[in-house]
């Protein structure tokens, strides 16, 4: 038994007492592989379903942080629903890649199934509006970012990093993509390895993943302003097209209360 086990076996000794605990597991980089100084261990803790609350929480336990969370199976479930309506896998993820570490009553092997099915199940594209909607969105971030850029304000590189992770967020929303979290955005664009762990497709449009990476990397503003420019203009080339002048999208009134 590795070291981390043994804490997280500690850290469950009161848990497993009580008459509410269903069973436990573990995900992350312990789990799955390659963790660093400042990886966690994260521990679900399946509750029984007559519980009417849920915790999170930290605890040292021989030097491991453990971070866990202790859930219902209906809770749990929630979540599953929550991130599909979200374009994120994350809640999926960690169950399907945890390690089971006790299930007296075969529900972590159930949930671990039902994660399966989540993860399986593809998003509903964006309704035409709700493109072009975007597409203005994304032109108007990069007019503001212009503006910023020619009156050599000195946020400049906040307003530019806070740029692409929109521009990003707004394309993958588009191609129909889960989104990924802004500190993965690299790593799951470049790095094999990081699909594999989190069981994530590659990016459906390379070109954009290859300019993307260098507008991160790129260090003076004028070189960040080209690739920024062309980042946008692919994604509008890749949608349809977009022209400022003339813009216009009708849709239903919402109804009154």
């Amino acid at each position: 038994m590795e070291a981390w086990e043994k804490a997280v076996e500690l850290f469950l000794v009161e848990w497993i007492q009580r008459d509410e605990f269903a069973g436990a597991l573990v995900c992350g980089s312990f789990v799955t592989g390659d963790p660093t100084s400042h990886s966690d261990i994260d521990l679900h803790i399946v509750l029984s379903d007559s519980v009417d609350w849920r915790e999170r929480g930290n605890r040292y336990v021989d030097r491991f942080l453990i971070e866990y969370f202790a859930n219902s199976p209906r809770q749990i479930r929630r979540y599953f629903a929550d991130d599909f309506a979200n374009f994120s896998t994350s809640s999926m993820v960690q169950f399907i890649t945890g390690k089971i570490i006790c299930d007296p009553q075969g529900i972590l092997s159930v949930l671990k199934e039902e994660a399966m099915t989540w993860r399986a199940k593809r998003y509903l594209p964006l309704a035409s509006s709700s493109v072009e909607m975007r597409k203005y969105h994304l032109w108007d971030t990069f007019d503001n970012l212009c503006d910023c850029y020619e009156h050599q304000q000195p946020d400049f590189d906040f307003v530019y990093h806070q740029s692409l992770l929109l521009l990003f967020q707004g394309y993958c929303a588009i191609l129909n993509v889960e989104q990924i979290p802004f500190g993965h955005i690299s790593r799951y664009l470049s790095d094999p390895a990081y699909l594999h762990k989190y069981l994530k497709a590659p990016f459906p449009d390379p070109d954009f993943s290859c300019i993307f990476l260098e507008a991160m990397t790129c260090q003076d503003s004028v070189g960040r302003m080209r690739r920024y420019d062309s980042l946008l203009n692919h994604v509008f080339q890749k949608s349809g097209g977009f022209q400022v002048d003339g813009w216009r999208l009708r849709t239903p009134a919402e109804e009154q209360p």
